[in-house]
């Protein structure tokens, strides 16, 4: 009921509503009681959904009522609606900016993309892009996730920025990776080079070289450890981890699937090792039972615990 308001809300805020729309408003309210309550949600959060720019509403009606955009917008302004959050936080949310992103990928899915200037991306499981290419410089927002950058020679010369909360990371010629969940920003470079420029700290720019990774936060660039084979191996389908523990291992496998995967305390310290095509979550699952003393719980399928195997010692 709420998502139907939400529709209503959107339709009557992006162009003028003629008398036959708002009577339709009128029957649909008077249609069932729960109507009338989700519409009546929607009017006591009037002057906050009234703060969100028009145009969101627009692209989302423009692009069709089957597509991804508008789902998107549908299913946040819903949550926000039930949850009763204001128009502030709508702006300023991350959740917001992935909705309204220039390119996204879904939970479990890997998308490559084409740049402008040539070069390449590659967007992990549930991340989002912008793309901000001007005469002066490319910029790629990072607004969640992880991406997979192969950059490209540039016949204008503009520099290649990647745009997180921690700072900008320039490309000098290269292929690397940029990591933000959370506020963690990792970058790891396979070829080339990338230089880190901290937000709040320029003079702590730090470049790294191929092989090199670091953690980076709006004050300082910190060295982390050496590339492994396979950190990279998501871009091409693959989970690849040497002596993981468990509860990092599922931890890193719940970003390519919907709901909760748990881990009991008495089985995180286990170790993980091996290659898992990413395709098929449950075939991992199923797997690491054979590898490991565990037993893997499906309450739902989007609610799995994993729990020591009942007969081990």
């Amino acid at each position: 009921m709420a998502q139907q308001a939400v529709q209503w809300w959107m339709a009557l805020q992006s162009k003028n509503p003629g008398a036959a729309q708002l009577a339709a408003l009128e029957a649909w309210r008077k249609a069932d009681p729960q109507h009338e309550a989700a519409w009546q949600r929607i009017e006591s959060m009037r002057s906050q959904l009234a703060q969100i720019p028009l145009p969101v509403a627009r692209a989302a009606l423009v692009a069709g009522p089957a597509s991804k955009q508008r789902r998107r917008t549908v299913q946040l302004l819903t949550a926000l609606v039930v949850a009763g959050g204001g128009a502030a936080l709508v702006r300023q949310s991350n959740p917001w900016q992935v909705a309204m992103a220039d390119v996204a990928s879904a939970t479990g899915e890997i998308r490559t993309v084409q740049l402008p200037d040539g070069g390449s991306m590659t967007l992990n499981t549930a991340s989002a892009i912008n793309l901000r290419f001007d005469d002066r410089r490319r910029v790629v927002q990072l607004l969640h996730g992880e991406i997979l950058v192969q950059t490209a020679p540039d016949r204008m010369g503009r520099p290649f920025f990647v745009q997180t909360e921690a700072g900008l990371a320039r490309a000098v010629g290269t292929r690397f990776t940029v990591r933000q969940r959370d506020k963690d920003v990792e970058v790891a470079v396979l070829q080339g080079a990338v230089e880190l420029l901290p937000a709040d700290a320029p003079q702590a720019a730090r470049l790294l070289q191929a092989g090199e990774s670091a953690s980076f936060t709006p004050l300082q660039a910190s060295a982390s450890p050496p590339l492994k084979d396979g950190d990279a191996a998501w871009a091409e389908g693959m989970l690849v981890v040497s002596h993981m523990r468990l509860d990092d291992f599922l931890a890193e496998l719940a970003l390519y699937r919907r709901g909760r995967l748990g881990c009991d305390p008495a089985i995180a310290h286990l170790s993980v090792s091996g290659a898992y095509p990413l395709a098929d979550t449950d075939r991992i699952l199923t797997s690491l039972t054979s590898a490991l003393p565990i037993e893997v719980h499906r309450f739902t399928r989007f609610w799995i615990d994993v729990r020591p195997a009942r007969n081990s010692s």
